[in-house]
């Protein structure tokens, strides 16, 4: 007499059943996914605030030391495209080694060096000390990413812009409407009209008792981190540059005036 194998028959899916499950699976999926995308953003949105936070820090810490906020603009750089205030508060945002780095440089490096301009020594624009980002001056949700593809674009060898790490926080260098100051460098020109009325600006030595509608009601930075809208680059100037462009000083251009103002570039 046969065995009987009746009992150990097993079922299989049929073809229609199998494209239910995969059609409920693809439901919960598309109903998971943009709950995973906000959470990731919320993560990064705190990420961005903490940036900010440690950004105020690094300026408190800097006033406390200096008894003044960085300024947006120095006359003793001379004419130049020098680094601005990330680097001056660089070692009150645990960046103590890269500041040492390029003071090794040259003598008076921060009112020397033009990282942004430059390549050769003692400039040195391709140095991993200005294109490896530094995360705290970088938006984690940037479409640009950490490095600044909308800076200045030039077949010009000697300039690395683009290279170098992103700056995606500008502090407050005054209203376009209020103590607005036109150079005569170039009067054809926008690039050197520079403001006075804000926190950190061309030549500024600005102490929180200067700030006269408190702190509380002052804006010390903003953020400038995307590019959505138009081509990268498509404004030259007028993109977002690195940290390593604060500014440029037309004071001293030929011909020598006093009124031929500021480019102001990270403020």
């Amino acid at each position: 007499m046969s065995p009987n194998h009746c009992g150990s028959r097993r079922g299989a899916f049929t073809l229609v059943e199998l494209l239910v499950v995969i059609a409920i699976i693809g439901v919960l999926v598309a109903l998971l996914l943009p709950a995973v995308q906000a959470a990731r953003e919320a993560a990064r949105r705190m990420s961005c605030q903490n940036n900010l936070k440690q950004l105020g820090l690094g300026m408190q810490m800097h006033h406390d030391t200096y008894l003044q906020l960085p300024t947006g603009g120095d006359r003793a750089s001379g004419v130049r495209y020098v680094i601005g205030w990330p680097a001056r508060i660089a070692p009150f945002i645990e960046q103590k080694n890269l500041r040492e780095a390029i003071d090794a440089k040259t003598a008076n490096a921060i009112f020397f060096v033009m990282p942004w301009r430059n390549v050769i020594a003692p400039h040195d624009g391709a140095s991993p000390l200005y294109v490896n980002p530094i995360p705290v001056l970088a938006c984690p949700s940037s479409h640009l990413g950490k490095k600044s593809p909308d800076a200045w674009n030039t077949s010009d060898p000697q300039i690395n812009a683009v290279n170098q790490a992103a700056l995606h926080y500008r502090a407050n260098g005054g209203s376009a409407t209020s103590e607005l100051i036109q150079g005569i460098w170039n009067n054809s020109s926008p690039h050197n009209r520079y403001c006075t009325s804000g926190v950190i600006h061309p030549a500024s030595k600005v102490r929180y008792a200067d700030i006269t509608d408190g702190t509380s009601n002052t804006l010390l930075f903003g953020e400038t981190s995307s590019a959505f809208g138009r081509t990268l680059v498509s404004r030259s100037w007028g993109g977002i540059q690195p940290w390593t462009w604060g500014y440029y000083n037309y004071n001293d251009a030929a011909p020598v005036d006093d009124r031929n103002g500021w480019l102001m570039i990270d403020h």
